[in-house]
């Protein structure tokens, strides 16, 4: 009970930490400040000091996606629209922006296939909530059931014992699924990395050295899966026909 207590108060202190971060960024109010003056590149210079200094927030990226947009850097504004869309995953906005951004782009991967209309609900539903939401939720039912249980500790009532037995039993299932979706996002934060190609574009090589033989070229803009990390060359894959190391230097992996 004593460890799960301290994760959870981790937790807890450490999105306490990012928040306040944030919000005490000198480059956030500046970066807005700049946007609304269509001066761009001050707006992401300001922001990306906030990105710099460790500050990993949705907003922010949301807001350096739109400001790389509007200065002509798509692929730098898909890379922070990612970025942001990990962070809260499902929001509408975000969402938006980047498939219109996406579209604007030259690579084109067949991956439009008919959607399931009960895996399409099954995807709305896990993303209803972001990740930290859900955590923030998953502590509140905790002390919810640990309270009833006390109280069913403490009743005499045989009907009221009866009643937090049952409050336990949903709750405790309501948990449970939560539960299972936050950790099914964070496994995919883990092990899930995607990359975008931030230069103007980008030439996959067949192994990772400056030596090797060319194997493709991909646009600025276009996301690839990122299979692993040797020296200063990324591994992707994009489709089932692109496969090869880019230099990182020409690349954004979305963390």
């Amino acid at each position: 009970m004593k460890k799960v207590l301290s994760v959870l108060f981790t937790i807890a202190m450490v999105f306490g930490s990012a928040a306040y971060a944030a919000e005490n960024c000198a480059g956030i109010e500046a970066g807005a400040k700049a946007y609304k003056e269509n001066d761009f590149e001050r707006a992401i210079d300001e922001w990306r000091t906030c990105v710099d200094n460790g500050i990993q927030d949705a907003d922010l990226f949301y807001n350096l996606g739109n400001a790389y947009f509007r200065n002509g850097n798509l692929g730098f504004s898909i890379f922070y629209y990612k970025s942001a869309l990990r962070l809260h995953p499902g929001d509408e906005d975000i969402l938006h922006n980047l498939k219109f951004a996406q579209a604007m782009t030259r690579d084109k991967v067949d991956e439009d296939e008919e959607e399931n209309p009960i895996l399409s609900a099954l995807f709305k539903t896990h993303h209803a909530l972001s990740l930290k939401a859900q955590l923030f939720t998953l502590l509140a039912i905790f002390w919810i059931i640990a309270f009833v249980s006390i109280g069913r500790r403490l009743t005499a009532g045989e009907k009221a014992k009866n009643i937090c037995t049952g409050i336990v039993f949903a709750l405790s299932c309501i948990f449970c699924v939560i539960g299972a979706s936050a950790g099914y996002k964070i496994f995919v934060a883990e092990t899930d990395i995607t990359g975008v190609v931030t230069a103007k574009d980008a030439d996959v090589v067949s192994a990772p050295s400056d030596r090797s033989q060319t194997l493709n070229t991909l646009s600025e803009g276009t996301s690839f899966e990122v299979l692993g990390v040797q020296g200063n060359f990324a591994e992707i894959r994009l489709g089932e026909k692109v496969k090869g190391f880019v230099k990182l230097s020409e690349v954004g992996i979305v963390k």
